[in-house]
């Protein structure tokens, strides 16, 4: 198999994990049944009613992963990225990819050289994926974009499969045969398709001169979707849920019963007039005429204890096996504070500090990439805002302790998320402002003498002391 089986194989084979997660994520995965009347009943009533916790893991993560700033070596430099950054709306795409890259386990940011620079879009797992190399597991062979156009048809639409292979120096172009790809799509299954910026053999040279396809993954080799073992405890909450609606109903409008008196009794003799009532009504106002009656009852509604006890308990287990704290889940309740607040962050703290790792080298390589379009040859660093959660007066506390310890102001503003260039104004004006006052100290003093006795530099006295 080449590359372009393998890696359109690969983009099919993971769509279904792929929107298992989004919907899991998104609250839509249908409720597990052990029996198919149940699920039949529930259907027509409460099989819509959700309690989505699945999504907490990951928000909770996303929410602290945020780039403070991107800096470079050099000024240029650095100036290339502030305006690369303003024109592409890259905060934007940044967002979007650690979002998606936690439902998903992967996302990617293609970039494309444009008349004005270059271009970075956020690309679907779905549709896009990389091969690496056999030997080196993190070095890139090529990456593929696989995604449905339509053809031009005479009759009905016609909608066929376009490929994109990006390799270092090329990108290979084609597109199927037929509309519909078979189970394991083989090369036979496409052919090379020629546009105005590629050869007859659907080729064209790639001129920046590397993969422009970056991938980013919460794990590696290959990243998990955040939420993904809170998939069972999901589950379990959501036939809690979903029963207890059904339930609720009961408590509202309970069941009730008649026993009769004898057999001969129907339920046309329960009215005044039976041809118009068939059954016992249950109006306000209304009254209900009962003939040959022996008792009457209603049925208990389930105790919603039996619901809520467990549901509590699943919740639990879910904010353990995601290492998510239980306040995320339950803001009402008993947050903690200070020192025990920490301690209870400290799983998802370490978590996201390990996202930061894993996505802060992908945007290493995409800056630096950025770079090299706009011909500067410099590595970046990537600065992160604070994860810990600290009140105001703390956090400042802390800066201030680390700036006596030695560490620098620059690294200490930014952990405390203000911008880079703004930190560097300040350093600036804050270094200035210590020579000014360093200089003052050290500058020489000459004592004053009383003006009668003061001599002049050639040995003459002063008119004053002359005139005295």
């Amino acid at each position: 198999m080449t590359d372009l089986s393998i890696a359109v194989n690969q983009i099919l084979d993971k769509r279904d994990d792929y929107d298992t997660a989004q919907e899991y994520y998104e609250g839509a995965v249908e409720e597990v049944f052990a029996s198919t009347s149940v699920r039949r009943a529930l259907k027509r009533t409460g099989d819509h009613f959700r309690l989505n916790f699945a999504a907490t893991p990951v928000n909770a993560v996303n929410n602290r992963l945020e780039i403070a700033s991107v800096s470079a070596i050099s000024e240029e430099a650095g100036s290339y990225l502030d305006r690369a950054w303003a024109s592409n709306e890259l905060q934007l795409e940044i967002a979007q990819v650690h979002k998606n890259a936690l439902i998903y386990g992967d996302a990617y940011l293609v970039l494309e050289r444009t008349e004005n620079g270059f271009e970075a879009y956020y690309n679907n797992p779905k549709s896009v994926t990389v091969l690496y190399d056999e030997e080196n597991p993190r070095l890139k062979r090529c990456a593929a974009k696989v995604w449905t156009v339509a053809v031009e048809s005479t009759g009905k639409p016609r909608y066929k499969t376009r490929v994109n292979l990006y390799y270092a120096d090329r990108i290979e172009k084609y597109i199927s045969r037929a509309e519909r790809l078979p189970m394991t799509p083989r090369d036979a299954d496409f052919e090379a398709f020629a546009d105005q910026y590629t050869d007859s053999n659907g080729v064209m040279r790639n001129s920046l001169g590397f993969i422009p396809v970056f991938h980013f993954r919460t794990e590696h080799p290959e990243g998990k979707p955040e939420h993904l073992l809170a998939y069972g405890a999901q589950d379990m909450i959501n036939k809690l849920a979903i029963t207890q609606m059904a339930a609720n109903d009961f408590h509202g409008f309970p069941q009730r019963y008649v026993l009769a008196d004898d057999a001969s009794t129907e339920a046309t003799d329960f009215g005044e007039d039976s041809e118009e009532n068939t059954s016992l009504g249950n109006n306000p106002g209304e009254t209900l005429w009962l003939q040959r009656v022996k008792e009457v009852g209603q049925f208990k509604a389930a105790d919603p204890r039996t619901f809520l006890e467990p549901l509590k308990a699943y919740i639990r287990a879910l904010a353990t096996i995601t290492e998510t704290p239980v306040h995320y889940f339950e803001p009402t309740g008993n947050v903690p504070s200070g020192e025990a607040l920490r301690v209870a962050e400290a799983p998802l703290v370490k978590k996201v500090r390990t996202r930061q790792l894993s996505f802060g080298s992908t945007w290493r390589e995409v800056f630096t990439a950025i770079l090299a379009i706009g011909g500067f040859k410099e590595d970046v660093q990537v600065h992160w805002k604070a994860v810990e959660t600290f009140d105001t007066k703390e956090s400042w506390e802390i800066a201030y302790k680390k700036i006596q310890t030695g560490l620098p102001f620059t690294q200490t503003m930014l952990e405390q998320g203000y911008d880079l260039a703004l930190v560097e104004m300040w350093d600036a004006e804050r270094k200035a402002a210590q020579e000014a006052s360093q200089g003052l100290s050290e500058a020489p003093t000459t004592p004053v003498q009383p003006a009668d006795t003061a001599a002049l530099d050639d040995g003459s006295q002063s008119d004053t002391a002359k005139a005295a």
